[in-house]
């Protein structure tokens, strides 16, 4: 046997290896990664294919054979790791004993060698965590063949070199070349393992992602008009998912009437290419009738020659109670304008109110002692004023006052003021009344100087007695306030209508204000009965 007819025998031999190679990465597509059933299964593959090999091998003498057994053994050692290489190797080992011949020792140590390099090239560079390159796989191949070829060492005298003189050269060029073809292909599947799991954990960490947001997907065929829709597009419009067509028309028949024309705007013009993405908010309609406010994203993957989109895709986001929150904080806004407005308002006549009655009175001081009373009454009917803005504050409704807390408010104010021990007591009968700002601060104003003059003028040289104070709402719409004493009463001589005094004079001023009427009853004591329209009534 010359050198090419060796090399031919060789090269069938090897052929067969490689495409047996082919079946290997097959199976290990379908198997689980890093798992123990993954390395005896292509361990028992790589040792079928070793000894299918070792069937059809180059004889060169009785006992003398050589295979691609060092090819595949190797290989499995370097991709799929010592479990694998054990069984490959272990299977190889028994079938070269069984074959026995001269030969045996040198097969049993080429299958060791070509295990043992394979596990050490593996532990330091190892194929799944980045592809063999030809380079590495041909100087990897090279040196398991040439301790291949240290092995002649375990043969008879004469043969080894024998072995050498005939098949020494062509092993060196043949075998590590079928370890770059058969290494490439085990890598490329290998490749395609992690790409196709790297794959999977995109669409999983894609789906999670989406499941986590509760977001619309939808993915339009523009020439087709087919659509996808994921689940979560459907639910968010309380539909069930695949209720209604997975198509571009279904999407047009549920935008709102007054946001088509916009929305359908957007929609062309990243069809036809003035745009190649799209970001609006419009109206569609739910199941249950209602319109849900939709903030939609969508992105041009493909057009055709003319520029024309194929295909789009996209998110959609409910933005229903973002947009109502806006809404209510526009209209809470516009109410603060008001309310602004208002209390600009309400503070300008409350400074006239004050510049009214300090100029009325002090048209009446003519002595000290008169000015220093005159300062004293305005800080009383100030307080009366500021009493209703603090209610109006407390119960946190700008528009009206709760006359029943305020009333209350107002008598500790002013017995604090004369003092609750000169035997005077000051009760109230107050129902559920509230007034608007407009009317509360005359009628505060009316009982602050009532119940001054009673304090005044109805007990004297420490009389004691009572005060009594009612106010409630007339079935024909009036407010009616009483304000009586037990007291000496008003001198018959006195004429109220035309009375000089600051008190009664500023009570007949803030019951016109008022648009109302005012009656004076002096039988046991003195009674003030006040009727006025009351413009808001009880609540």
């Amino acid at each position: 046997m010359n050198w090419l007819a060796a090399s031919v025998d060789l090269i069938l031999n090897l052929t067969l290896l490689v495409s047996l190679t082919i079946l290997a990465g097959f199976f290990d597509k379908r198997l689980k990664e890093k798992s123990l059933q993954r390395s005896v299964l292509q361990g028992a593959l790589f040792a079928a294919t070793t000894i299918i090999g070792m069937t059809r091998p180059l004889v060169l003498g009785p006992g003398l054979i050589f295979d691609g057994r060092s090819v595949m053994i190797s290989l499995c050692a370097l991709y799929f790791g010592p479990v694998s290489a054990s069984i490959a190797a272990g299977a190889a080992i028994v079938y070269r004993v069984v074959l026995g011949g001269s030969g045996t020792g040198m097969g049993v140590a080429v299958a060791l060698s070509s295990a043992a390099l394979g596990i050490i090239v593996r532990v330091r560079h190892n194929p799944e965590n980045g592809p063999f390159s030809s380079t590495r796989l041909y100087g990897f191949g090279v040196a398991v063949h040439v301790a291949m070829l240290c092995m002649t060492v375990f043969l008879p005298k004469g043969d080894g070199i024998l072995v050498l003189r005939r098949i020494g050269i062509p092993i060196l060029i043949l075998y590590p070349l079928a370890t770059i073809l058969a290494g490439k292909i085990l890598s490329d599947n290998l490749e395609a393992r992690r790409t196709l799991e790297a794959l999977r954990a995109s669409e999983e960490r894609f789906k999670l992602s989406m499941e986590a947001t509760q977001d619309g997907l939808w993915d339009l065929d523009v020439p087709t008009d087919v659509a996808y829709y994921n689940p979560a597009y459907y639910e968010i419009l309380g539909y069930a998912p695949g209720e209604f067509p997975g198509r571009g028309d279904s999407w047009k028949k549920l935008v709102h009437p007054e946001d088509r024309e916009r929305a359908f705007a957007v929609n062309r013009a990243c069809i036809e290419g003035a745009q190649d993405t799209l970001e609006i908010e419009y109206r569609m309609r739910a199941k249950d009738g209602s319109w849900r406010w939709i903030y939609s994203r969508g992105k041009v993957i493909a057009r055709d020659e003319s520029g024309t989109a194929l295909r789009l895709v996209g998110t959609h986001v409910d933005v229903t109670e973002r947009k109502r929150i806006e809404q209510e904080l526009k209209e809470s806004l516009a109410e603060k304008e008001i309310l602004l407005r208002e209390v600009h308002h309400r503070v300008k006549n409350n400074l006239s109110i004050i510049s009214s009655l300090l100029n009325l009175q002090s048209s009446m001081i003519k002595t000290p002692e008169q000015a220093l009373k005159a300062f004293q009454n305005s800080r009383d009917r100030i307080q009366a004023m500021s009493l209703v803005h603090e209610e109006l504050y407390r119960s946190r409704d700008y528009s009206r006052v709760d006359m029943k807390e305020y009333v209350g408010r107002l008598l500790s104010h002013l017995g604090m003021v004369y003092g609750q021990d000169q035997g005077i007591d000051l009760s109230c009968r107050i129902e559920d009344v509230k007034l608007d700002v407009s009317t509360s601060i005359p009628c505060g104003l009316i009982l602050n100087e009532l119940i001054t003059n009673a304090h005044k003028y109805a007990f004297p040289e420490g009389r004691t007695g009572s005060i009594l104070i009612h106010l409630r709402l007339t079935p024909d719409g009036f407010a009616e306030l009483t304000v009586s004493d037990d007291g000496v009463g008003i001198p018959p001589g006195i004429d109220l209508e035309n009375s000089d005094s600051l008190g009664l004079t500023l009570v007949r001023l803030l019951v016109d204000q008022l648009k109302g009427s005012l009656s004076v009853t002096r039988a046991e004591g003195t009674t003030f009965n006040i009727r006025f329209p009351s413009p808001i009534g009880d609540s």
